[in-house]
């Protein structure tokens, strides 16, 4: 009886002292609910503890992860990271930035039947690489193949990942890109350039003449402005330029003349080895001097005005590795200010060169022009045989030497093309733009 009495009463004092507790712990957490209320900071710090904490922890699971992913594929992370900005370079065929030194379709003067600058400076540099230009080969191919290979891939979700359910895609560091420098700055190709130069020429008939030939020289200067080639599709290019020459003789100075000339052509290859091309020229010529009579002309005075529309076909045949075989063909139909001197042409020119050395070139060369007056009665057959001798100082500087004898007759008695000749050019590219 005693010991449940006993019992009674321990179970009394125990359910006493737990309700007490309780009683304060209720009464400690009101208090502590009202100290937050009346104290927002408090709250807010507890918030970013606890926020900092879950980022604390989440950041050690997301490294935890991206650790077992880059053991499992150790050689993406190899990769530098700059090669996800890297692309295959294009190449743009062609590039055209220089000038074709196309046979000279300069006219003659009413005095002079053939003039210098109808000579042909092979080769044509423009065209040559336009004609030598080969379609994408198999080297540059496997080139794009092997910079699409190099290419840096994202490592795939390991078997680790998928168990976990979690999907993770690392990504580079985001870097802020350095300043451009004049390395990294895209360089703008030009769309033309300005060119200058000076020759001389030596024959033993300035004129011409059947009856008595004259050995003279002529010196002739000018500019150049000339455009790139400007493609209209894929073998379709657009080229233009403006000539200015001073042509002075070294004895007959009352004959004195200025050139004006413009050229619009379009070139399309044909082939590989081969081209074609219609072009409209346009040239005036200027006296320089005034004549001694009173009634005769005066410096400034125009006497031609000549356009031509022009079609022509070349081909390139490489026979060795330095030789090669150069073949031109021309159809020009002149129109011309005084009427007499309207014609149509038909003009051949076959080079054969060798390389000697990269910058120097030798070549021997013939060229036939066979013209038909149409407002008078006249036909002429013109030939010339020469050596040639190019040789490229630099990328802006070239010189070309030419040497021979001139062949022709004419229906006009007072004309005789036999004789030699000898001409010097020297060209210096002054700039692009």
């Amino acid at each position: 009886m005693r010991l449940k009495n006993w019992n009674n009463f321990f179970f009394c004092i125990l359910l006493a002292s737990s309700g007490g507790s309780s009683c304060c712990i209720r009464v400690d957490a009101a208090e502590s609910a009202i100290t937050d209320v009346w104290h927002p900071n408090n709250l807010a710090s507890t918030q970013v503890t606890y926020q900092q904490l879950c980022h604390k922890l989440e950041q050690e699971a997301i490294n935890s992860v991206c650790k077992l992913s880059s053991e499992s594929h150790p050689l993406d992370f190899r990769m530098p990271l700059n090669l996800v900005q890297q692309t295959p370079e294009t190449t743009q065929t062609p590039d055209k930035t220089e000038e074709p030194n196309d046979t000279q379709k300069q006219n003659d003067p009413p005095q002079l039947e053939s003039q210098p600058s109808n000579l042909p400076i092979s080769p044509s540099d423009s065209k040559e690489q336009l004609l030598n230009a080969p379609e994408i080969n198999q080297s540059q191919r496997l080139e794009r193949l092997i910079e699409v290979l190099r290419s840096p891939k994202l490592p795939f979700e390991s078997a680790r990942d998928r168990e976990l359910g979690l999907r993770v895609r690392l990504l580079p560091l985001e870097q802020q890109p350095p300043p451009p420098t004049e390395q990294t700055l895209p360089k703008l190709k030009p769309i033309g350039y300005l060119q200058a130069h000076v020759g001389y020429f030596q024959t033993s008939n300035i004129f011409s003449s059947n009856h008595t030939p004259i050995e003279d020289g002529l010196i002739f200067s000018g500019l150049t402005l000339a455009s790139a080639y400007f493609p209209l599709g894929a073998k379709t290019y657009l080229n233009g330029s403006i000539d200015g020459n001073l042509i002075r003789y070294i004895n007959q100075s009352q004959y004195h003349y200025n050139q004006v000339r413009f050229n619009l052509s379009i070139y399309h290859q044909l082939s590989q080895r081969m081209y074609g091309e219609i072009s409209w020229n346009n040239q005036q010529l200027f006296y320089a001097n005034n004549s001694d009579r009173l009634d005769s002309f005066k410096a400034g005075d125009r006497f031609l005005n000549e356009n031509s529309l022009q079609l022509s076909l070349g081909r390139r045949d490489p026979l060795t590795s330095r030789l090669t075989l150069d073949s031109f063909y021309e159809l020009s139909v002149n129109f011309a200010d005084p009427l007499s001197r309207n014609r149509i042409i038909n003009s051949f020119w076959v080079s054969l060169n060798y390389n000697l050395q990269k910058p120097l070139q030798v070549g021997i060369d013939y060229q036939a022009n066979f013209s038909d007056f149409t407002q008078r009665d006249r036909e002429d057959q013109f030939h010339r045989l020469f050596g040639h001798l190019n040789y490229r100082i630099s990328d802006t500087i070239n010189m070309n030497v030419q040497g021979g004898v001139s062949l022709g007759s004419s229906t006009d008695e007072n004309i005789d093309f036999d004789g030699w000749f000898f001409s010097i050019n020297y060209s210096l590219q002054l700039g692009q733009f």
